[in-house]
């Protein structure tokens, strides 16, 4: 059984950025091996700073906050603030992480704090048992807006500018924490996992998600979710590289479980898991590449879920998102040094973004 752990989450957040070395330390598995300490060498700052990543992906920063409120509700967040739509989504809130990190990168403080406003419209409305009330498909809503707070805090910590923004890292700490604890709680665990079944792209999300802020906080227990997470996605790979999605194969969400498998085995190189989780990235990578047309064209022949199937929140048609795709072979290629990879996101962003 997994027991809890009160109390370190207060201790490592006095401790500030050195929680996160001191963290990161404890849990290193005693393995050495060829793939983990290629790993190692490399950070989430690095690879974001990469030339693909900060001139295509963060070029026009302002697109995305167009759609956010003064208030800094976004997306379908802004209908539902002005009485327009029944419900919200927490998970609206999460492009903070690109507003933050992109301005970061790109010298850009009116992203960065726009990002934080972004934030600051989902922690307004969480309530005091972590939960975020009143927001539909609370748990996979509410992963996805754990893994960009920690993410993020974390990317600010690693960066040059960790002293510059330590008050916000200090300040959203604790409410990410919360939000993290709300989702393993014993009913509410159940009930999302069971939710989560169709969709392996979410069983990295959320490993992420509380592994992330069990880094950020010093919580073991978070990780020890996470990395049940992590094996039940593990297990759900075929042989072919798919990680199925409503029964078949889909390549955006393949390529969205991919990008958070990634972040996981940048933040936990060492983990006695990483080397299975890396192993089933260049399967699933390879099972991808086979998709993309000599133009740079995502193929979207037998998607399960962005083939037209599905709407979004906002109630938009899915389609394959391209800037995922994009991302996830720029980061194969930065951990990697594979060319490989990095030539083929070159061959996707220059069909979609030119």
């Amino acid at each position: 059984m997994i027991r809890r752990y009160s109390g370190i989450a207060l201790l490592c957040l006095a401790l500030g950025t050195i929680t996160t070395t001191v963290v990161a330390k404890e849990f290193q598995k005693s393995h050495h091996g060829q793939v983990s300490a290629r790993l190692s060498q490399e950070t989430n700052h690095n690879c974001e700073s990469t030339n693909l990543i900060a001139n295509v992906l963060y070029q026009h920063l302002p697109s995305y906050y167009k759609s956010m409120a003064p208030s800094g509700a976004n997306g379908a967040n802004v209908l539902w603030e002005n009485k327009q739509a029944p419900t919200w989504y927490i998970e609206q809130q999460r492009y903070g992480e690109q507003l933050v990190i992109g301005g970061l990168i790109k010298n850009n403080p009116k992203a960065v704090q726009a990002g934080f406003k972004m934030f600051d419209w989902g922690f307004a409305h969480q309530a005091a048992d972590g939960s975020f009330s009143g927001t539909r498909d609370p748990f996979h809503s509410t992963s996805f807006f754990v893994q960009a707070v920690a993410h993020t805090l974390l990317f600010i910590q690693q960066s040059p500018h960790a002293q510059e923004y330590a008050k916000e890292v200090a300040r959203y700490t604790p409410l990410v924490h919360r939000a993290a604890r709300w989702m393993i709680s014993p009913r509410v665990w159940e009930r999302g996992i069971n939710n989560n079944q169709p969709y392996t792209h979410r069983r990295y999300l959320v490993a992420t998600a509380l592994g992330l802020t069990g880094k950020l906080t010093g919580d073991r227990e978070l990780i020890n979710y996470a990395q049940q997470s992590l094996a039940d996605g593990l297990a759900l790979q075929q042989k072919d590289g798919v990680n199925p999605e409503k029964g078949g194969s889909d390549t955006s969400y393949q390529m969205v479980g991919v990008v958070y498998a990634q972040r996981w085995v940048e933040y936990f190189p060492e983990d006695s898991l990483s080397s299975k989780v890396t192993a089933m990235i260049d399967k699933a990578l390879s099972w991808e590449k086979a998709r993309i047309l000599p133009s740079g064209k995502i193929s979207r022949e037998g998607n399960t879920r962005t083939g037209g199937q599905e709407k979004g929140r906002i109630g938009k048609v899915k389609d394959v998102d391209y800037s995922t795709v994009i991302r996830g072979f720029a980061y194969g290629q930065c951990f990697d040094k594979n060319k490989e990879w990095g030539a083929i996101a070159h061959r996707i962003a220059e069909y979609y973004t030119h």
